[in-house]
């Protein structure tokens, strides 16, 4: 038992002077690294002081002025759709809902037969109105009905976008 305390002693002591050697070396290095650097820190540029804009264009006028906006407004509202009248039936479904399911040709005038997804066929005609945005039908023939939507830009102006409801041909393998 004796012989083990003796060699675990030993065996510390060893492993003592094996780190204070390692030590020294440390030490001995930081104060040898440090030697001849010196750090060079750019001074900071001189700051102008500020020099405010002064606005010299008269004959500009203010672009705040209430008569501009006042243009810009009325130029916005040039194509703006009459929010004022009654909307019509087929106005409440998205144009992607409806479907041209056929046409009639009476006194030389063009009828679409629109069909809504409750199954619904409503009568259309050039001036009748379609869709959410505002879409005025301007032509049906006898395979589509052409209409016109009216539709705020991201700038806030109304344009106005053409679209067509084509008619639907039958699935192949149905009897007519």
């Amino acid at each position: 038992m004796m012989q083990r305390f003796i060699l675990l002693l030993l065996c510390g002591l060893a492993l003592t002077a094996c780190m204070s050697d390692e030590q020294e070396n440390l030490d001995q290095w930081m104060q040898n690294a440090g030697k001849g650097l010196h750090g060079k820190v750019e001074p900071l540029p001189q700051i102008q002081p500020y020099q405010p804009y002064q606005y010299q264009s008269n004959e500009l006028g203010s672009p705040f002025d209430p008569k501009r906006l006042q243009v810009a407004r009325r130029k916005a509202q040039k194509n703006a759709p009459d929010t004022s009248r009654p909307r019509e039936i087929l106005e409440n479904y998205e144009l992607s809902q409806l479907k041209l399911s056929g046409t009639l040709l009476i006194n030389k005038q063009y009828f679409g037969l629109v069909q809504t997804p409750e199954g619904g066929i409503y009568r259309v005609r050039a001036g009748s109105f379609i869709g959410p945005n505002f879409g005025i039908v301007r032509k049906v023939t006898d395979t589509e009905v052409r209409l016109e939507e009216t539709v705020e830009d991201v700038n806030g102006e109304w344009v106005q976008q053409e679209s067509t409801l084509h008619l639907l041909q039958q699935e192949q393998g149905s009897k007519p």
